[in-house]
């Protein structure tokens, strides 16, 4: 669908956002790992600012110099991550709740301070939070009047 409303050239990448938590399935591979198609409006100009993103840990920091281990390396197309905490603070409720921090690293990379970000199916406002904590605007949208609820006690506090 995205092809249709973009065109096919305007898809980018696909990122794997990969966790490890929950059941484990004696019958097959248990599904750990949430697919993000990136597409930009215009396919020639787009954002991508890979030094505002955080940084990650060297799986085999032995194979590279200590200085560049302690900086650690920009992320590829897959992100580890973990879930939002059962238990944590940041725990919202809301089913489909993705972590502050994928939204976070989505927001900085691909967006500039005083954008706006907008999220269609929004469910929690994660990625308002995101965009507002980095000096981003927000538009958020849902159908589900519990989202709208939650999103708003949630971001009443960036208005």
């Amino acid at each position: 669908m995205l092809d249709e409303i973009f065109g096919r050239a305007s898809f980018q990448n696909e990122i794997i956002w990969a966790y490890d938590y929950g059941a484990r399935s004696k019958q097959k591979w248990p599904a750990k790992h949430d697919n993000i198609l990136w597409y930009s409006k215009d396919p020639k100009r787009y954002t991508f600012n890979l030094d505002a993103s955080d940084r990650i840990p060297y799986m085999a920091p032995g194979l590279v110099g200590a200085a560049k281990a302690a900086r650690g390396k920009t992320p590829t197309d897959v992100w580890w991550h973990t879930i939002v905490s059962p238990t944590g603070k940041e725990k919202t409720g809301y089913a489909t709740q993705k972590p502050l921090g994928v939204l976070e690293r989505m927001v900085k990379v691909h967006s500039n301070p005083g954008d706006t970000v907008l999220d269609f199916f929004a469910g929690s406002g994660t990625a308002g939070e995101a965009a507002a904590k980095h000096g981003r605007n927000f538009v958020m949208i849902d159908k589900n009047r519990d989202a709208v609820r939650l999103m708003k006690r949630r971001l009443k506090s960036y208005l």
